[in-house]
């Protein structure tokens, strides 16, 4: 066990036995990315909220369960993923669309944007807008390895357990979700030219 994964266990085992501060101070260290990792997998801020509740709830009280063999991290991700996986469930196949603004935090309580010269297009924010198409079109499997490694920062072992795959196994997602992310950013980017 690491010396991570031991103040791990102690955290989750103060958080079990009931310890309210240690019950905040796990969410403040784990709520901020799994919020966003949420919120990108849902594609709406609300959903991600309830989401993100019902894992928190789910970490608390599995708490008790938990054995510091792998980050307390990963097993906060591994609950959120089976939470994020119900609402898929619920949901059935329906295509999601993300409602999030591209531009909100350009827009000040002015009323002006934050950046006054005008572009009429700006080629950066059309990329990273095509490549989102192309992420929220992969397979859930690679999206979701793509987002915890790429995005959310978890090491290749953590992403494997959270995924419950073989770190092989992984790096074999990750290298066909990067190549069809690529095929299609290039086929939507040569379109939009």
């Amino acid at each position: 066990m690491t010396p991570k994964h031991a103040s791990d266990l102690q955290l989750a085992t103060r958080v079990a036995e009931g310890d309210e501060s240690a019950a905040t101070e796990m969410f403040q260290a784990l709520a901020g990315e799994m919020f966003g990792f949420a919120r990108k997998m849902v594609g709406d801020e609300a959903t991600a909220e309830d989401v993100l509740q019902d894992a928190m709830i789910g970490v608390l009280r599995a708490a008790g369960k938990y054995d510091g063999r792998i980050s307390l991290r990963a097993y906060a991700f591994s609950i959120l993923r089976n939470k994020v996986t119900d609402v898929f469930r619920k949901r059935g196949r329906e295509i999601l669309v993300s409602s999030a603004d591209p531009e909100r935090d350009s827009f000040l309580a002015s009323g002006h944007w934050e950046n006054s010269k005008f572009q009429p297009f700006n080629e950066q924010a059309e990329l990273l807008g095509i490549v989102q198409r192309c992420m929220e079109a992969l397979p859930i499997h690679q999206r979701e390895a793509l987002e915890l490694r790429a995005i959310e920062g978890l090491s290749s072992q953590e992403a494997a357990e959270v995924l419950g795959v073989s770190s092989d196994n992984l790096r074999q997602i990750l290298h066909r979700g990067r190549a069809s992310v690529r095929k299609c950013a290039d086929a939507k980017y040569e379109g939009a030219a």
